[in-house]
């Protein structure tokens, strides 16, 4: 035991690098021999540190770590997500090497960033600087997200996209039309639509759960500032549009990604594609809780500014 009191302990991470990583990116990595070997089975960190034990142990160490990283690998989930569409258009054996590169180097800049971001936190907790300063790094994060939202986006943007190739798929058999052609559309559109749930949809749910995971825990800080901003957090006008916006989108998510893997293996026909579009109809409802829930994260940013400025 340290003469403060504190104990030693090991500090170890272990992150799966497909986390954030959509399904169709996750199977193309997979099938792709030169790309699967890049990845380590785990991006593991370990680090030895003095911490109170009446607040840390080892096991909840390594519980805790890993919920700071959703931005990182949402990051990576990104660069990869582009590798995929460079690979389509990798012709050539230079070609190939220059995706291999561009894997090799977003796997390596997330390693880093990881390592780093870990090293930070925990020399914060070990100078004293508390639990709340620990989640502060990701905290400034998330809040900067916010003010990037546009609220409107979240759910009618993907739903929009989604539904416009579904009628059209279905409008194209109803009247004789090339359906070949409405399917090659909607394969490209549904890309589209992901990728604004990807850059829009799931930035707002990683700062929803960011705000409801760490909410009780800053409420209980001694801390004023940070006191005060948990308990906004966790007023249930606040917690419960979170909640409710991380669940709309993971409905969203699963909706698409089922329709685009239907679509890619040759099942969507006018009867499917026209209940496809009914059922992205009734999910349009789901843009009120992007509307409300984003609303009171703009209204967090206001008392964050304060924790900030008492964590100092």
């Amino acid at each position: 035991m340290a003469a403060d009191g504190n104990k030693k302990m090991n500090a170890n991470l272990e992150l799966k690098w497909r986390e954030e990583m959509r399904s169709d990116v996750i199977k193309w990595i997979q099938s792709e021999k030169d790309i699967i070997k890049l990845f380590p089975r785990t991006i593991t960190y370990s680090k030895k540190v003095e911490l109170n034990p009446d607040k840390w142990n080892e096991g909840k160490l390594k519980k805790a770590l890993p919920r700071l990283f959703r931005q990182e690998l949402k990051n990576l989930a990104n660069r990869m997500s582009d590798a995929m569409k460079q690979a389509e258009k990798s012709k050539s054996p230079k070609e190939h090497n220059k995706l291999i590169t561009t894997v090799k180097n977003a796997i390596s800049d997330t390693k880093k960033e990881i390592i780093e971001k870990c090293d930070q936190l925990l020399d914060d907790l070990e100078t004293g600087a508390g639990d709340a300063k620990a989640g502060l790094a990701l905290g400034k994060k998330a809040m900067a997200e916010v003010n990037k939202l546009d609220a409107s986006k979240v759910f009618s943007e993907p739903l929009e996209i989604a539904m416009g190739t579904a009628k059209v798929i279905h409008m194209a058999e109803t009247k004789g039309a090339d359906m070949a052609a409405a399917l090659d559309n909607a394969k490209k559109e549904i890309v589209v639509a992901l990728k604004s749930l990807n850059e829009t949809g799931k930035t707002a749910q990683s700062v929803a759960k960011y705000l409801a995971s760490n909410g009780k825990k800053m409420a209980d800080n001694p801390k004023g500032e940070v006191s005060a901003f948990g308990k906004k957090v966790m007023d249930k006008s606040v917690l419960g549009p979170l909640q409710v916006l991380d669940k709309n989108i993971d409905k969203l998510e699963a909706a698409l990604v089922s329709y685009a893997k239907d679509l890619k293996d040759g099942k969507v026909d006018g009867h499917k594609a026209k209940m496809q579009a009914s059922e992205f109809e009734k999910m349009k409802g789901l843009q009120k809780s992007a509307d409300v829930a984003v609303a009171e994260m703009k209204k967090l940013q206001v008392a964050f500014k304060k924790v900030q400025k008492d964590l100092k």
